[in-house]
């Protein structure tokens, strides 16, 4: 005897799975993606090596901010001079879409001490300090149109304290 009740709910998302144009989209996104990360690496090296050259004195001092604190964000070529090859700062990754937000004041909205990573659901702390700031979220421009509106992590190196 033969069970003819099919699951009705997976009958839909196969099909669409299965499609060819969805699938085209993604790679697209993809293909978006990776492009503006290699220009965001060509150009941020580049002002790196820039920079270096004019300026030596690329000296960053730990600064022990905290919440409620108002910040400048440094301009594109002093948070370059903190980045290394791969635009990481002691392994944290500055953005393209965090461009945007340079030379820009906030306040600091939290510090990130604890990090829960997605893929695998492992706790991290954090050895250096990172910082969320008010009202700057991903809009997702960079990372194929996601909708989240993450709060970026930003390095302490990549901020300076407003003194009024």
């Amino acid at each position: 005897m033969e069970n003819t009740n099919t699951c009705n709910f997976l009958v839909s998302p196969l099909v669409e799975a299965s499609d060819i144009e969805p699938m085209f989209v993604r790679n697209k996104k993809k293909i978006k993606n990776i492009l503006s990360t290699i220009y965001a690496r060509v150009k941020y090296n580049f002002l790196r090596i820039a920079t270096q050259k004019s300026n030596d004195s690329s000296k960053n001092d730990y600064l022990p901010l905290q919440p409620g604190e108002w910040v400048e964000v440094r301009s594109m070529r002093e948070i370059a001079l903190t980045l290394d090859k791969r635009i990481r700062h002691k392994g944290l990754y500055f953005m393209p879409e965090m461009e945007q937000f340079c030379g820009r004041k906030f306040r600091i909205y939290k510090k990130a001490e604890i990090i829960k990573l997605e893929s695998t659901g492992e706790l991290r702390k954090l050895k250096s300090p990172t910082l969320f700031l008010e009202g700057v979220h991903c809009d997702g421009a960079y990372q194929g149109g996601c909708d989240r509106a993450c709060f970026h992590f930003w390095r302490e190196a990549w901020l300076k304290r407003i003194t009024d």
